[in-house]
């Protein structure tokens, strides 16, 4: 061999060449090139990595993704190349699958700069589950300045998750901002808002520079095919031609089965993944709700109508912090009279605030109702666990004192706590505490499964609220029958408000998620809250705010009659099925 040790040496075979060059370096003793070594290394990595067929983040997640999520993913990374429409019928998990896409693409060093825009409500769910179930940091993006992450960090990190509401993200100076950055990946909640390419936030999506992008809405069609065409053309433009070409080919209105149905659904499972419970054979528990109409003590009445003939006669008129105060003041009536003495104090009320903390009134007949409720479901240690939702903070300081009165162990949950003391909170009610009074803080985010019973010490006006409440419990992996009790006093706003949504949309029967869609058929920006204390206002009696209620409610129940004839419409237009000539079309829509 020493004849073929130089490339100069005569004789060498061709097959050799490669070899002979190696050995005349390593005879020249070259110093290494630590650059070139890198990359080679790098390179090799690469090349070693396995295919989106293989899940390399799995060792990372905190919990069992379900196989038709997992599914899903594979199909976006595969065959969508990270640009996609999930379109999973509301609580099926749209999340999770934008979590698990969003967590592969980062373990292979492909989407370090990501952004999550979603509607204010949801903020908070998208932080708690990319950050508990996914180990993503997040942060969340503001008015109050500061920079985008996105930008360089250090060697091996990567920038936190950013998230920003879709009203912050679509106004100066946050869009700006955002606009500025070249993302990786971008994912976007409840994007049928995105369906008009002519509002601020289809505008915002359109202008955003992002390798991957995954649009989610259990409901990509509403009225028009070209809600359709709009969305899919962010996700992939000229996929379905020219808006022009677009309504030759298949019409403009999706009430009717548009022309060329199987080119359309072949189209679409390109770039959508639609899944529904039938087909996946994933049926949530019932929800079981109990109202309980409570009549409230002579005095507890007196104070309450008091406060409801005040909050009426001077609201008319009163500038905006005066009305916000007059509301909270209405709403804290309907809780307990504990809650009252502060901001009747700040309203000048004194002959209230003294007559609320009187022996007698403070407690209040919804609390011997709670201890009865209590008693009922069985809530002690080693027993069955309940949790007790409250809106204000005086209220549950209020619970407290009636459950350590009467024995029974709780802890409590609310916003001021740190966040190694809310972690204390929910793990001590795992283990051994029957009861947790939380406030609002809980229904935002927190999955809490391992209860299925829930009492609603007092009623927001706004069922959003309750929705996200319920949400906790009455989700994906609950394993039992939810249980509701409401508890509402004789003659309150509160007793009216839960009686039109029960009667109207059936609240209590909705799936997680469907309430939502609902109230975003009313109008995107809809004030339940603000609707119920402008009806009280105007109202010269109890019995006019009952019949200006019951015209919200029509409204709720024609908008619940939209979501259904919708949800058929989107079955039709991009769910999948089996041809006739036997081909499974459902990989094609990227079901199971």
């Amino acid at each position: 061999m020493a004849d073929f040790a130089t490339p100069s040496a005569p004789g060498a075979p061709a097959e050799l060449a490669p070899y002979v060059h190696l050995l005349a370096r390593l005879e020249a003793r070259l110093a290494v090139d630590a650059t070139s070594s890198r990359l080679v290394d790098a390179a090799v990595e690469v090349w070693a990595r396995p295919g989106f067929d293989t899940f390399v983040s799995l060792g990372h997640l905190r919990f069992e993704p379900f196989d038709y999520q997992l599914h899903t993913a594979e199909v976006v990374l595969r065959r969508m190349r990270g640009r996609a429409i999930l379109a999973d019928e509301v609580g099926l998990g749209k999340t999770i699958e934008a979590g698990l896409v969003l967590s592969e693409l980062r373990a292979r060093g492909l989407a370090r700069r990501v952004l999550v825009i979603c509607p204010s409500g949801l903020v908070a769910q998208w932080h708690e589950e990319l950050e508990r179930k996914f180990a993503c940091m997040c942060t969340v993006v503001t008015n109050a300045g500061g920079e985008v992450p996105g930008g360089e960090v250090a060697a091996g990190s990567d920038p936190p998750v950013a998230i920003v509401s879709l009203p912050t993200g679509r106004r100066s100076p946050v869009r700006e901002r955002l606009v500025a950055h070249d993302w990786d990946l971008v994912v976007v909640d409840e994007a049928h808002r995105m369906k008009n390419p002519s509002t601020a936030a289809s505008r915002l999506v359109r202008d955003l520079r992002s390798r991957h992008l995954l649009l989610l809405t259990a409901t990509p069609v509403e009225n028009r095919l070209a809600d359709l065409f709009n969305l899919t053309s962010l996700v992939a433009p000229g996929l379905l031609g020219s808006a022009k070409q677009f309504r030759a080919r298949h019409g403009r209105d999706s009430s009717e089965t548009p022309r060329d149905l199987a080119a359309l659904r072949a189209r679409m499972g390109e770039v959508m993944v639609r899944h529904r419970r039938s087909q996946v054979a994933l049926m949530l528990p019932r929800r079981l709700a109990e109202t309980l109409v409570v009549t409230p003590q002579v005095r507890e009445a007196e104070v309450y109508a008091e406060v409801a003939e005040r909050v009426r006669r001077d609201g008319k008129g009163a500038l905006p912090a005066r009305a916000m105060a007059l509301r909270s003041a209405l709403r804290l009536a309907g809780s307990s009279p504990a809650a009252l003495a502060g901001i009747a104090h700040k309203l000048g009320w004194e002959d209230i605030a003294g007559l609320v903390s009187a022996p007698g009134t403070h407690r209040g007949a919804k609390s011997d109702a709670l201890l009865d409720v209590l008693r009922r479901l069985g809530a002690s240690p080693g027993g069955e666990k309940v949790i007790v939702f409250t809106a204000f903070r005086k209220t549950q300081d209020h619970l407290a004192d009636v459950l350590g009165h009467a024995g029974v162990a709780h802890v409590l949950y609310h916003g001021s706590l740190t966040r190694r003391e809310k972690e204390d909170a929910i793990a001590a009610f795992r283990a051994e505490v029957p009861v947790l009074v939380s406030t609002e803080a809980a229904g935002e985010g927190r999955n809490l499964q391992f209860c299925h019973q829930m009492v609603n010490f007092d009623l927001p006006w706004n069922p959003m609220e309750i929705e996200q409440r319920l949400g906790r419990l009455h989700r994906i992996g609950q394993e039992h029958d939810v249980t509701v009790v409401n508890l509402v006093t004789k003659a309150t706003i509160e007793e009216r408000v839960l009686s039109v949504l029960e009667r109207k949309i059936n609240l209590f029967e909705l799936v997680v998620g469907e309430l939502d869609m609902i109230i975003g058929r009313v109008d995107d920006d809809y004030d339940f809250e603000r609707v119920v204390f402008d009806a009280h206002l105007a109202s010269r009696d109890t019995e006019e705010l009952a019949a200006r209620l019951d015209e919200v409610g029509e409204r709720l129940a024609a908008a619940r009659l939209a979501h259904l004839g919708s949800r058929e419409r989107n079955d039709l237009l991009v769910s999948a099925g089996t041809g006739e000539d036997g081909a499974d079309e459902l990989d094609a829509a990227g079901a199971p």
